[in-house]
């Protein structure tokens, strides 16, 4: 299912917990004039989760202009247990009963259908460390919102692949930067390129050399 349709909505107000604090207003997340990017990934302890935001986190000096909020299908606790309760310089947001994935549409997909060359290396990794998983099982495929004020939906991108999602905070700003671009020259500016039929990420930014499966 495309996500396209949700550009143009707004997110309802809610409160979530991160692995810090809990009952936390999303709205109050959404405030201010740099807009918020949105990043659902699987459980905390997945490995492409835990590959992206080691990338987030490695690459956080670089997040201008945006703001970032990750969401993850693990309780509070489980992951602050994980991670001794240290803080992440960008939300986590918790949501382990997966309340908004079902709400915005966010899928999975099973076997080789949600698979990429670079989610078949963090699987080979993962599994040397001794890391062990259900091939067989569905897999939730990334979404990547870029949401405004009120929890206005901006722009969407329902990822093909476990790793069709922003490689790094750079990624994460170039997209915003198009957006916010896009926005600012109106109905009749050029249009932002972001259809999730056939393009990935690195694709809506023009990134001729970058990997499309990362």
């Amino acid at each position: 299912m495309s996500s396209e349709h949700l550009v143009g909505t707004s997110i309802p107000r809610f409160t979530f917990d991160t692995p810090t604090k809990p009952g936390n207003d999303f709205y109050a997340l959404c405030e201010g004039e740099q807009p918020l990017v949105m990043i659902f990934l699987p459980a905390f302890d997945h490995p492409v989760t835990r590959e992206y935001l080691t990338h987030y986190l490695k690459t956080y000096a670089r997040l201008r202009g945006v703001r970032l909020a990750c969401v993850v299908r693990s309780s509070a606790r489980t992951v602050a247990q994980a991670t001794q309760g240290a803080e992440f310089p960008f939300p986590i947001i918790c949501d382990a009963p997966g309340v908004l994935y079902s709400y915005l549409g966010v899928e999975q997909a099973r076997g080789l259908r949600s698979w990429s060359f670079a989610a078949q290396r963090i699987y080979k990794t993962a599994k040397e460390q001794g890391y062990r998983y259900d091939s067989s099982a569905p897999q939730i495929l990334p979404l990547t919102l870029v949401v405004g004020h009120l929890g206005k939906v901006l722009f969407t991108h329902s990822g093909r692949s476990q790793t069709d999602l922003p490689e790094d905070c750079t990624a994460i700003r170039e997209i915003a930067r198009e957006v916010t671009s896009t926005l600012a020259a109106g109905p009749e500016g050029p249009r932002t390129r972001c259809s999730d039929e056939t393009l990935t990420l690195p694709d809506l930014v023009g990134w001729d050399d970058v990997d499309n499966d990362r």
